[in-house]
């Protein structure tokens, strides 16, 4: 199952999301262990912890191959890779393993404005959580606006709680179209401008633990698939 939007409803959506700027919050990388190619910002005041216990309050980044392992507590992150701008037609795929006890917090793909001031943000984000579903949630003036509501598919299983869940959350912009899918399974789709500019990166909510094991810019070659309801 999945939720689109009318193709006119997207002045409204990616207006919403790409025209308005947010404070950002924590942007200083002091010596966070995030490799040089990338950048963060994160949801508010945090200390790093390099190893071991997390206290609340706190998250851990650690490179460990393959991939890397991110832990946060009352707040979360997002990266994105620097200088990697997107356009036409593009995607992103990430491989990813949530860990035990996870929160209602989100994870997913975030599009972010690249022409937003250094101390804001425009995003889109196109989010899962524990309980397998999804949704498109606009960040601005420090707020979320959830654009498509959370939606679920049979074939997505919830975490269970108490193992690792592998999960492969995949966002494309092609044909006019942004499509995100959970483990193949298409959950929500959007239409989005073509000429539009932007950063993509990763999004991880408050209260996870979570191995980041891929993290792929896709350049689709097939022609688009043609949409149904356009």
């Amino acid at each position: 199952m999945s939720v689109r939007v009318k193709t006119g409803s997207v002045a409204a959506g990616m207006a919403l999301a790409l025209t308005l700027a947010v404070p950002a919050v924590g942007r200083a990388q002091g010596e966070l262990p995030v490799p040089e190619d990338w950048t963060w910002r994160l949801d508010g005041a945090q200390t790093l912890v390099r190893g071991g216990e997390v206290p609340a309050g706190s998250w851990q980044f650690v490179e460990m191959a393959p991939g890397w392992h991110m832990t946060t507590t009352s707040q979360g992150a997002q990266l994105f890779p620097k200088e990697r701008l997107v356009k036409g037609r593009w995607g992103v795929r990430v491989e990813l393993f949530l860990f035990p006890n996870p929160s209602d917090g989100e994870l997913g793909v975030v599009v972010d404005d690249p022409n937003a001031s250094p101390e804001g943000s425009r995003q889109l984000r196109f989010v899962m959580r524990r309980d397998g579903m999804a949704a498109l949630v606009a960040r601005h003036e420090g707020r979320d606006t959830l654009l498509l509501p959370w939606t679920s598919d049979s074939a997505v299983a919830a975490h269970d709680g108490k193992s690792v869940t592998k999960y492969v959350l995949e966002l494309t912009h092609d044909g006019g179209w942004f499509t995100f899918q959970v483990n193949g399974r298409e959950m929500l789709a959007l239409p989005g401008d073509p000429e539009h500019q932007a950063r993509p990166g990763f999004r991880i909510g408050p209260g996870l633990n979570v191995h980041l094991s891929r993290y792929d810019l896709l350049t689709p070659l097939a022609p688009p698939r043609p949409r149904r309801g356009r």
